[in-house]
């Protein structure tokens, strides 16, 4: 009996250890930096479509200037830059994009171990799903329209932003209550669809919120009465973009997403 309440005690000591080390690991925690100043509008360029043939010098320039610290996912390398020109604040940031098998078609997050550690600088995670349940299949990034991949990136990167300056008990915080709170869910995403607005991509997601809707089989009369999802619907979308003055092309109209 003595013996077994000795070996619990030692293992409770060391649960407790374990869990006040963690603690002064983030109370340590000089990940979060302050997130640098917004590019100026007149910076912001906001092209309609983005295509893979570009020449081969605009991809060395744009490797070269938003490719530091960055490890590119295979097969997606030019749509993670041009998604990154759009982020002149991720410019020294390091961002690893993963391809694996998840879920979730795409998510971003800061890496655990940079969290934890307060000695390594922190990195952030981008992953793209390869392969997922039959009901998200036809929204995982490889079949998405190439113009859509770089949208749906810049979303990713738009919380990869967003944490720049959260420290590690605020982003603890912020996963609990994405998981347990469906309105700060719903918040969360939508202000993140904004914010890649505000940084020039919003034709990107107008195509793929059209894409996604279609995939899932709603109709064009259900898509233009959508409002207040998860995500900024194309009409919500559409009127964010009203409020910056790099948006100058008109959208494509609702009906061509429906043409075949």
């Amino acid at each position: 009996m003595k013996i077994t309440l000795r070996i619990l005690k030692w293992l409770l000591l060391s649960i407790l250890g374990v869990v006040l080390l963690l603690f002064l690991l983030l109370l340590l925690d000089r990940g979060a930096v302050e997130r640098p100043a917004p590019p100026l509008p007149s910076e912001i360029k906001a092209p309609p479509i983005y295509s893979a043939n570009v020449d081969p010098k605009l991809y060395n320039t744009l490797l070269e200037e938003f490719g530091h610290h960055k490890n590119l996912a295979k097969g997606y390398e030019l749509q993670c830059l041009l998604a990154l020109s759009h982020y002149p604040e991720l410019k020294e940031v390091p961002i690893d994009f993963v391809v694996e098998e998840t879920f979730i078609p795409l998510a971003s997050r800061p890496s655990p171990i940079t969290v934890l550690l307060p000695w390594l600088k922190r990195k952030y995670l981008v992953v793209i799903s390869s392969k997922s349940a039959d009901f998200f299949e036809g929204i995982l990034m490889h079949n998405l329209p190439f113009n859509e991949q770089v949208g749906v990136l810049g979303h990713e990167l738009a919380h990869s932003l967003f944490y720049l300056d959260k420290n590690s008990f605020q982003l603890a915080r912020i996963a609990y209550q994405y998981e347990k709170n469906g309105d700060f869910h719903d918040q969360f995403e939508q202000d993140t669809d904004k914010r890649a607005v505000a940084h020039g991509l919003g034709y990107q997601l107008y195509d793929y919120a059209f894409f996604v809707r279609k995939s899932f089989g709603d109709t064009q009369a259900e898509i233009a009465a959508e409002e207040g999802g998860t995500y900024l619907s194309p009409k919500e979308l559409a009127a964010e973009m009203e409020k910056y003055p790099f948006y100058r092309d008109t959208l494509r109209a609702p009906a061509s997403y429906f043409d075949n």
